[in-house]
């Protein structure tokens, strides 16, 4: 079995929808497409949809002609106890980049997005 659990692997949505968890390793977020393990994936495509919650999210989709994606752009760097573990200037410089994302994320607009493959609220999101 191939694995590129380190490299973000280039996936249609066709692809990204077909992923399923990997039985071998159930506690990690690594997901299985034929022989091929992934965790990291990039995607390029028209947004399509935007849901903003200004200083928590920005949940849109990306669309590619085979399908849509669902994406995350977590937006509570600055009061996540996941974020505060870090030193200071580099959640401050993270929050900063996130917020300069998410205004460049509109509905019309081609975008290339690379992240985590993960589950959020019961379906496979990139992150």
């Amino acid at each position: 079995m191939e694995t590129l659990q380190n490299t973000h692997v280039k996936l249609l949505a066709f692809d990204f929808t077909s992923l399923t968890p990997s039985s071998s390793q159930p506690k990690s977020a690594v997901y299985r497409r034929g022989t091929l393990l992934v965790s990291r994936v990039e995607t390029l495509g028209i947004v399509t949809s935007r849901d903003h919650k200004p200083d928590r999210f920005l949940q849109f989709t990306i669309d590619d002609g085979t399908g849509c994606i669902p994406c995350v752009l977590w937006l509570n760097q600055l009061t996540s106890p996941y974020h505060s573990r870090r030193s200071p200037p580099d959640v401050r410089l993270i929050a900063e980049s996130a917020i300069n994302f998410a205004t460049l994320i509109q509905i019309g607009v081609s975008a290339r997005v690379r992240g985590k493959v993960t589950v959020y609220r019961g379906i496979a999101t990139m992150l």
